[in-house]
């Protein structure tokens, strides 16, 4: 059994009509009465994406299945659940399907601890820094953010440096006998140029 991760894209089409044409595509799937291709996970399936793409699921691996799909002007926003980390031979299939076109993530996997972008310039996940507590997640661009923030939770100010925010939630959570209000894990989204 996968760890599942959550993997947000965000399809940047050459033009207007390869995005519509591609959230078409997914639409069309969703609209099915069965799965385009058997599975086990639903008329959503990577893999059915794939084939209606004209590729060979077999070849491509696509382990998990799309959540959400919205149309803006000219990108696809995917939001998807999938095993252990992002897809890239999914995403460099579909980019070859669309040429001129290019696929941002962002992925998260905290049992492995998997936090990662591609996107370099930040223009569709400007995030680089993630607050993993009891009360839910936050997100920071700066560092400089998560010190301000963390440091109003446990109540120091802290320098925006990551390992020694790491220390002071270690300490605080320490203090605080490791209690479930008390816990925090913190993340940095490597940045990849993929």
């Amino acid at each position: 059994m996968p760890n599942w991760a959550s993997t947000a894209y965000v399809f940047k089409a050459k033009d207007q009509e390869q995005a519509k044409d591609l959230y078409e595509k997914i639409d069309s799937l969703s609209k099915m009465t069965e799965p385009l291709v058997p599975n086990g996970f639903g008329k959503l399936w990577m893999g059915c994406l794939v084939n209606f793409l004209g590729g060979d699921w077999n070849k491509v691996y696509c382990r998990g299945e799309i959540i959400d799909y919205n149309l803006n002007d000219d990108h696809v926003s995917i939001e998807c659940e999938t095993a252990w980390g992002e897809m890239p031979e999914f995403r460099h299939f579909i980019e070859q399907q669309y040429p001129g076109s290019k696929i941002y993530y962002q992925v998260e996997e905290c049992g492995c601890e998997v936090y990662a972008t591609n996107d370099t310039d930040g223009e569709f996940f400007k995030d680089r820094y993630c607050l993993d507590s009891y009360d839910g997640l936050e997100y920071f661009e700066t560092i400089e953010e998560a010190a301000k923030y963390i440091g109003e939770i446990i109540g120091k100010d802290l320098k925006p440096d990551f390992a020694k925010i790491e220390n002071a939630i270690d300490d605080y959570m320490e203090e605080h006998d490791n209690s479930d209000e008390s816990w925090m894990s913190f993340h940095k989204f490597e940045v990849l140029d993929d």
